[in-house]
């Protein structure tokens, strides 16, 4: 399932625990690159299983490091003005 973009928004490098099956780095880092998740996660696999420890390590900065997926919105006229007007909650 791929989730829709907004036209305006640089891709940048996020952690996605929304779409994540662990901490969401393999979600985040597919984002970024325009491939499905599942493709990054099978090769998360193979490289936990050729080199466990430099994997893991990674996965571990990656997770503290990236910081989590902002909300985004990507409507038109009357609805994108109410969250623009809601954005802090007021």
């Amino acid at each position: 399932m791929m989730r829709t973009r907004c036209n305006d928004s640089p891709r940048r490098l996020y952690r996605d625990p929304e779409r994540g099956i662990l901490l969401g780095v393999c979600a985040g880092l597919a984002e970024a690159v325009a491939c499905p998740a599942w493709l990054v996660r099978i090769a998360a696999l193979a490289a936990l299983w050729f080199y466990v420890e430099p994997t893991l390590v990674a996965y571990a900065i990656a997770a503290l490091l990236l910081p989590v997926r902002p909300l985004r919105f990507c409507g038109h006229g009357d609805e994108a003005a109410f969250w623009r007007s809601n954005r802090h909650g007021g």
